[in-house]
């Protein structure tokens, strides 16, 4: 084990302390403010009257949880800049969520996400749709709890078990009360008090290496720069073809059929607030995204010539952020205590959207379905209760994250794997309007078949798919092993103190000598970053066969309000006779009054 020397000053946790009363106080505000959150409007959509503002900050902090504050630092410091192209990913995703799903959502007056899969579907589709988000969910917000908690105890020496138990009751507490303009609000603070800890990190490396662009050389020395990676093979980890196309596969799933990200633009005040609020969100992603990237560039200038894992001073890759931090401000009071802060607001904020949108999939999926006729106090006070219940489920779930590997590798595997059949499913339900209810449900669980057999074998038999690191150097490590006393942490008095170094490069050797393997068990070198896309393709290119093939010969009618016109580019590439005999022309009244209703609603609304 790693012995750590306690880091954390009084002002340290005044400031932490100060992040989480605000964070509690904007809670109790909307708590006692309106209708003090006891209607379904209220508490779940923020009464539909949101600004595009709030909403993009909010969307932001979804995102900015501290599996990226973390996890993304990590990923560049080890394996370079590849992830840069994310940023390109981001901005594909946002513009097709923008133009094809989020106006159909908008114009349904949705409120879980899954409504939608029963109106084109049926409700054992938008059933399996609510239990994945479950499963997917509950999982990922584990890991968001994890990680902070690995900051807190890495830095102050604070017991894990107590880490834990902190963010979880502070943020159950401020979504319970507060609902969804809680969430939202909260989000804009953390979201400014996140981005801080970035910033604080760049300036600071800029002053002491004369500028970035000594930091940026110091990199290229070490060949951490790498952005074309054009390499055609599916294995590689990152390359541009894998997180240009499998990256905009992700995020299109976590921005356009994601409960935590639709529910906040379904809660605007008209659709173009929430476009607005969607492009606003693209440009913010675009920045998060380059932020930890900078500050990975940072932490290698500083520990290029003595890596802190091989050194023993940190445990695992995803503290490097946190080591960086409280030793390159060792001797200013407060910035550690601004960090941490920074990280367990972006933890906060992703997991209050994720117990709000919880709560809202549990009541709208599954309470309405057993009591149809419930009244609205009722029905908030369940979904407060659900919250609770899933804040104590996140609580227990953080304990399985530490076996699960390179944080925001996991979670990205994971969007992937329950993320790609949930787009697929989506994806036949508006852009395919021959696709139906058994050609949709066989694509999906076929797809999701597929993926949890990748995802296990991959887990199961690690192989090159996780990536070489890139050249790291310990020929300054000597003394502080040894014992330095300026060294941030020490090793135990009990162990040798080479040991821990000794069985990190066995590690890593191990680990590097994994080749591709051949035939089946070659699909498990397949890169994560293709996850989503292809089991969004399986759950497509099964479901709509499938879907053909039962309605042969006979004419399906959908509601045209269920589809996207960019519908008609996929239908003109099907034989004639596989088209539906019912096109648009013969809908066009049908159209005229739907496009009649959404005018008088906006203009309501304006």
């Amino acid at each position: 084990m790693v012995a750590y020397e306690p880091t954390f000053g009084i002002v340290d946790y005044i400031l932490l302390l100060l992040m989480l009363l605000i964070s509690a106080a904007v809670g109790l505000y909307f708590a006692c403010r309106g209708n003090k959150q006891r209607t379904t409007e209220e508490y779940l959509l923020a009464d539909r009257d949101l600004s595009f503002f709030p909403v993009a900050m909010s969307l932001l902090a979804g995102f900015m949880s501290a599996i990226a504050y973390l996890g993304i630092p990590a990923d560049v410091y080890k394996y370079g800049t590849m992830w840069w192209w994310y940023a390109v990913a981001h901005v594909l995703a946002i513009w097709i969520t923008t133009t094809t799903f989020m106006p159909v959502f908008y114009r349904l007056k949705l409120v879980s996400v899954n409504e939608y899969l029963e109106l084109r579907f049926s409700r054992t589709t938008r059933l399996c749709a609510a239990f994945i988000f479950f499963v997917q969910k509950c999982f990922y917000m584990g890991l968001v709890v994890y990680a902070p908690c690995l900051v807190l105890a890495t830095v102050t020496g604070m017991a894990f078990e107590w880490s834990v138990l902190l963010i979880v009751i502070i943020c159950t507490f401020y979504t319970c009360v507060g609902g969804l303009k809680a969430v939202v609000w909260t989000d804009v603070f953390q979201m400014t008090v996140a981005l801080s800890g970035f910033f604080a990190i760049i300036i600071k490396g800029s002053v002491d290496f004369g500028g970035f662009s000594n930091i940026w050389d110091i990199n290229e020395r070490g060949q951490r720069i790498e952005f074309f990676n054009l390499s055609p093979d599916p294995r590689a980890r990152h390359t541009v073809w894998s997180i240009v196309i499998g990256g905009t596969f992700v995020w299109l799933y976590i921005s356009a059929v994601n409960q935590m990200q639709v529910q906040r633009l379904l809660a605007c005040k008209t659709l173009n607030t929430a476009r607005l609020s969607l492009i606003l969100y693209g440009f913010g992603l675009v920045l998060i995204t380059t932020l930890p990237c900078m500050v990975a560039l940072v932490a290698y200038a500083y520990y290029n010539k003595c890596d802190p894992r091989l050194a023993g001073k940190i445990q695992r890759d995803d503290q490097i952020v946190a080591y960086l931090v409280v030793d390159i401000f060792r001797d200013f009071p407060g910035l550690p205590g601004i960090f941490v802060s920074s990280c367990f607001s972006a933890a906060l904020s992703s997991m209050s959207s994720a117990l709000n949108s919880l709560a809202a999939i549990t009541g709208e999926d599954i309470v309405k379905a057993m009591w149809p006729n419930i009244s609205d106090t009722r029905y908030t006070m369940i979904n407060k209760i659900t919250v609770v219940f899933f804040g104590l489920v996140f609580a227990g779930l953080t304990f399985l994250a530490d076996v699960l590997g390179k944080l925001i590798q996991t979670v990205l595997a994971f969007a992937g794997t329950f993320g790609g059949p949930l787009l697929g499913l989506f994806c036949l339900g508006i852009f395919c309007p021959r696709a139906n209810n058994v050609g949709a449900i066989t694509g999906f669980l076929v797809s999701l078949t597929f993926g949890l057999w990748i995802t296990t074998g991959a887990y199961m038999y690690p192989s090159a798919s996780s990536g070489n690191s890139l050249p790291i150097s310990t020929e300054d490590c000597m003394e502080d092993v040894a014992g330095n006393s300026t060294a941030l942490f020490t090793m135990s008095t009990t162990e040798n103190p080479m040991s821990f170094v000794n069985e990190t490069m066995t590690e890593i050797q191990e680990n590097e000598e994994f080749g591709y393997r051949s035939g089946i068990m070659g699909l498990y070198s397949l890169s994560y970053t293709w996850y989503c896309c292809i089991l969004c393709l399986i759950t497509i290119l099964i479901g709509l066969p499938v879907s053909i093939i039962k309605d042969r010969g006979e004419k399906q009618k959908v509601d045209p309000r269920l589809l996207c016109p960019i519908s008609e580019i996929f239908i003109c590439c099907l034989p004639t006779r596989w088209r539906k005999t019912e096109d648009r022309s013969e809908n066009k009244e049908y159209y005229q009054n739907s496009m009649v209703a959404d005018l008088e609603f906006e203009s309501t609304k304006v």
